[in-house]
């Protein structure tokens, strides 16, 4: 022990009080760090299409209808008149725009659930190591931090070593 450089077995314990802490904080971190890319990657992976699906449903049902109004416009004029259904023929515009929308946003969506779906693998492995050295790797250092200040203290105190 003559050539130890521990001048304090308090600061040990300090250490040791510093490990567990640090501990517990990246494991808080770890489990929030993993909720947050898990939330991101359902997110994009499955609400996102899911919403544009839907939302293409809903244009088609009013393109739907909206054609079906301008044939009952179109259709109510007499033989040779012509009927303007002006605004029946903006609303099919307007709706076939909003179905062209819908199928470019399901197609991109599907490209950035890919993209996003690589990122979040990327960073679940990092994430992994994070929570074993919280929850395996630290816990496992401060018992032997604790198991050696135990020792320095009966080494201190001249008591027998147990152990």
């Amino acid at each position: 022990m003559s050539e130890a450089d521990v001048h304090s077995i308090e600061s040990l314990g300090d250490l040791h009080r510093a490990v567990d802490h640090l501990s517990e904080k990246l494991m808080l971190q770890g489990y929030q760090l993993r909720s947050v890319v898990n939330n991101a990657e359902q997110h994009f992976t499955q609400h996102c299409p899911s919403y544009w699906r839907g939302q293409l449903r809903q244009a088609e049902q009013r393109l739907s209808e909206a054609l079906d109004s301008l044939s009952r416009k179109q259709s109510t004029s007499r033989s040779g008149e012509s009927v303007p259904a002006t605004e029946e023929k903006k609303q099919v515009a307007r709706w076939k725009a909003r179905v062209r929308l819908c199928h470019e946003r399901i197609e991109r969506a599907k490209t950035i659930a890919v993209e996003m779906e690589q990122n979040c693998d990327k960073m679940k492995g990092p994430i992994a190591d994070l929570l074993e050295l919280a929850e395996v790797t630290l816990p496992r250092a401060s018992t032997r931090l604790s198991n050696l200040i135990e020792r320095l203290q009966a080494y201190q105190e001249n008591r027998p070593m147990g152990g």
